[in-house]
């Protein structure tokens, strides 16, 4: 607890001007307003200390994610459960985008009434992708006429993704796997093959004469065709480069290319360099939760300078596929062993 010293001096400075008005110029009516004067302080500052730690304060977000350009709602929620009213209780928070650094401490100014639950509403423009982040750090409460102070710890963490604004179209090449397929591969299967048989079925327009069970087939008198089974390894991975310059570009043609390639039915993951750690996680993409996962983790690695560093370390680090398609702003490169074999395309 702070003691504010010039507040009590100012205090007793008015009880003495009040105390003057009564001795010299005989206003004994005056008396009646130095008996409370006296005994306010002594009554109203041991409550203050005792209800002070019955307040609870929150913090939240009206949404749990955004869209650039749309404003975000942040909210302080207290509760205050006493007869005791705090009319002087100063939050001190920060608002801070994780992909950009752009952390400021700011202060609040909260009047947090006897007996009741409210909250005080926070609204924050987006300009830029990212991860917003608004941080509760402590509530400085002062109590009766600013004589004393107490500082409270406030721990909550709000966090917000501010997801790209969607492109309407984007033209992504059809993307070979390292398996590769021909003009009789079904379209709705993806991934690699392997050498073991799922299933015998009947013959299918479009199957390839190599999947055909020939000695089957002459028994049979019918076409039969061998289902295989196929691989969990996939060998299409999208790489974003996390270059400072033009980030929010590649986020967004990033999104356009990830909801193409699962609108197509394709299977494959986004691998986020870690630039301060120098590794790489891989994120599987089959649904909308699992590409704003990705989001989420990648609003939170460093940005860094040097043009190519994701795909340079890619390469050289032997990752697990040699065929990756890169995004560096607006364009995007199929590399096979970092030679781009399509050429880039926007």
């Amino acid at each position: 607890m702070k003691i504010h010293v010039w507040s009590i001096i100012k205090y007793l400075f008015i009880f003495i001007l009040i105390f003057f008005f009564v001795v010299v110029f005989k206003q004994n009516y005056l008396v009646f307003l130095l008996f409370p004067y006296v005994i306010l302080p002594a009554v109203l500052i041991p409550l203050y200390i005792v209800n002070i730690k019955k307040i609870h304060l929150t913090g939240g977000s009206v949404v749990s994610n955004a869209e650039v350009g749309n404003d975000i709602i942040f909210f302080v929620e207290y509760n205050n459960p006493t007869y005791y009213p705090f009319l002087k209780c100063s939050l001190v928070f920060s608002m801070n985008n994780m992909f950009f650094n752009t952390e400021k401490d700011s202060i609040l100014n909260i009047n947090i009434m006897p007996e009741r639950k409210d909250r005080v509403n926070l609204r924050v423009k987006t300009s830029k992708i990212g991860m917003i982040v608004f941080e509760g750090k402590e509530m400085t409460v002062t109590g009766f006429m600013g004589m004393v102070s107490m500082k409270l710890p406030v721990n909550f963490n709000v966090q917000v993704p501010v997801f790209p604004e969607k492109k309407e179209s984007i033209d992504v090449a059809e993307i070979p796997y390292s398996e590769g397929y021909d003009e009789y591969t079904e379209p709705d299967l993806k991934g690699n093959l392997s050498s073991d048989i799922k299933e015998i079925r009947e013959y299918r327009p479009g199957d390839r004469l190599a999947r055909i069970h020939w000695k089957l087939s002459a028994k049979m008198d019918e076409l039969a065709v061998k289902e295989m089974e196929r691989t969990s390894v996939m060998s299409l991975v999208v790489v974003p480069e996390l270059e400072k310059t033009g980030i929010s570009d590649t986020v967004s043609t990033l999104d356009a290319v990830s909801r193409e390639l699962a609108k197509r039915g394709e299977r494959f993951e986004i691998c986020l360099f870690n630039n301060a750690a120098c590794s790489f996680d891989y994120y599987m993409i089959d649904n909308e939760e699992s590409l704003l996962n990705c989001y989420r983790d990648m609003y939170f690695l460093p940005l860094y300078e040097e043009k190519g560093m994701a795909r340079d370390a890619y390469f050289a680090s032997n990752q697990k596929s040699s065929l990756l398609l890169l995004i560096t702003g607006d364009d995007v490169d199929l590399l096979e062993d970092g030679v781009s074999i399509t050429g880039n395309a926007s």
